[in-house]
């Protein structure tokens, strides 16, 4: 049986839904962790002031599924303001005092509010899918993805990438290189060189 491949969102729907979040800190926060720390939703839960260093740019997500810690980088210096910012003075503890069910309120309200197609069908491993997915179409070989993401096998990796269709027109266009203009009959001509 064919596994259904999950949903992601395009960069400008990720965007909208942070948006439509930004009276709300706290929420908005959530949201960019997932998206651009790749957290799955556990891990927001879990995550703790003092597993976020300012100083080297990353975030220690601890214990995550498969019980193997790892280290992501904060890709924005504005998130990192934004995240130094809701944490202030705190030095230890959670980040966000949230449920499970809450978070999964958070990512379809926001998505309903940013005017996604189907918000009922985005939860937040849809972010996490749309993490993987945008760093593939930035060229972020899958390997790197892999670690990311703390996954154990590639495969499991592979499930998450999707290359949108612009990214791939772009490969294939550069396949071709400037032949793209040419005939298909220069390519597929009988050759002249029979023995």
């Amino acid at each position: 049986m064919a596994r259904k491949l999950p949903r992601f969102l395009s960069l400008p729907e990720v965007e909208a839904m942070f948006r439509a979040s930004a009276d709300n800190p706290r929420d908005n926060l959530m949201l960019k962790c997932m998206f651009y720390l790749g957290l799955r939703n556990s891990e927001v839960q879990n995550l703790r002031v003092e597993d976020i260093d300012f100083v080297n740019e990353n975030v220690k997500v601890v214990q995550g599924k498969g019980k193997k810690d790892r280290y992501v980088p904060i890709p924005l210096k504005s998130f990192a303001s934004e995240l130094r910012s809701y944490i202030g003075e705190r030095r230890t503890g959670k980040v966000f005092f949230v449920s499970d069910r809450h978070i999964r309120r958070i990512v379809k309200k926001y998505a309903e509010k940013a005017g996604i197609r189907k918000p009922e069908e985005v939860h937040p491993h849809t972010l996490r899918h749309s993490y993987a997915t945008f760093l593939q179409n930035q060229g972020t070989p899958l390997n790197v993805i892999q670690e990311l993401l703390g996954h154990a096998r590639i495969d499991t990796t592979t499930i998450y990438v999707h290359l949108g269709m612009e990214k791939k027109k772009e490969l294939v266009a550069r396949a071709f290189g400037d032949q793209k203009t040419a005939s298909l009959r220069t390519y597929f001509s009988p050759r002249d060189d029979k023995v």
